[in-house]
């Protein structure tokens, strides 16, 4: 699939750049684009489309999904991974109390959403075999940021491009829910 948006023409798949220091980052300070870069390689971009929605559209060479909140009310609120085309369902995140979550796709393959550290915690996408696929981690200067580290392993993994994409979706809700406490 080709990508929708100019700035992402040129992309290289995500298996292929995910080399690196890998950087999710905001262009500017009231944007609602989060950007991930590798150098000044942009590789994968998620926007919010509408200001207050939790709803946004992560693309990147590999094609585009929507992801956005099931139950925006409940306590733990379900994201739900759609393509960005048809529609149709693809994964399913569900949050646990503690930050950490699973994700099942609809062709029957979980991923754990998992937390470690107290202080400077780093979120991590992980299976039973592999227990640090995606690695993201907040850091603090002058803009939010998050570092984000992938294991040579998951360069194999077919859902590579949505954990990568929904990993960046997380962080930044996770600290929406840290401006709200």
């Amino acid at each position: 699939m080709t990508p929708r948006l100019p700035e992402l023409a040129s992309a290289r798949p995500l298996a292929d750049g995910l080399y690196g220091d890998l950087v999710w980052s905001r262009p500017g300070l009231f944007t609602r684009e989060l950007r991930l870069e590798s150098g000044s390689e942009l590789l994968a971009l998620l926007r919010w489309e509408k200001l207050f929605s939790f709803e946004a559209v992560g693309e990147s060479a590999d094609g585009r999904w929507i992801f956005g909140r099931r139950h925006a009310a409940s306590l733990l609120g379900t994201v739900v991974v759609r393509e960005a085309d048809s529609q149709a369902e693809v994964a399913t995140f569900t949050r646990h109390w503690r930050g950490t979550g699973t994700l099942r796709f609809a062709s029957g393959t979980e991923f754990t959403w998992g937390r470690s550290g107290f202080w400077r915690p780093t979120h991590v996408w992980s299976t039973p075999m592999q227990p640090r696929l995606v690695a993201f981690q907040r850091s603090y200067g002058l803009r939010r940021h998050y570092l984000m580290e992938v294991d040579s392993v998951a360069r194999g993994v077919a859902e590579l491009p949505v954990l990568v994409l929904l990993g960046g979706y997380l962080m930044v809700l996770l600290a929406r829910r840290g401006h709200a406490h």
